[in-house]
């Protein structure tokens, strides 16, 4: 996985996420990388991982999958979805 591509996804969606809010600036999406692992994660939940790469396969045989943008975009709305269901 090049490490710009995700770089780029997470650039866009942070963008996204400033502009949709009015510039509430404690929505991060954030992506951190040890060098050999990388990790996104929204306001500390794990969206993705190198390690665990759950991205749908295109093609398998050719090992193709969804673009990352795409399944970030999904899985956050998964998950923002999950948190407007809580009740305090």
């Amino acid at each position: 996985m090049d490490i710009i591509n995700i770089e780029n996804a997470v650039y866009k969606i942070q963008q996204d996420i400033f502009d949709s809010t009015g510039g509430v600036e404690y929505y991060n999406i954030s992506l951190s990388s040890n060098g050999y692992c990388c990790i996104v994660e929204f306001c500390g939940i794990l969206l993705w991982s190198s390690e665990d790469d759950d991205r749908d396969y295109l093609d398998e045989e050719l090992d193709i999958r969804e673009d990352i943008e795409d399944y970030l975009r999904r899985v956050l709305r998964e998950e923002i979805s999950k948190l407007s269901t809580i009740s305090v």
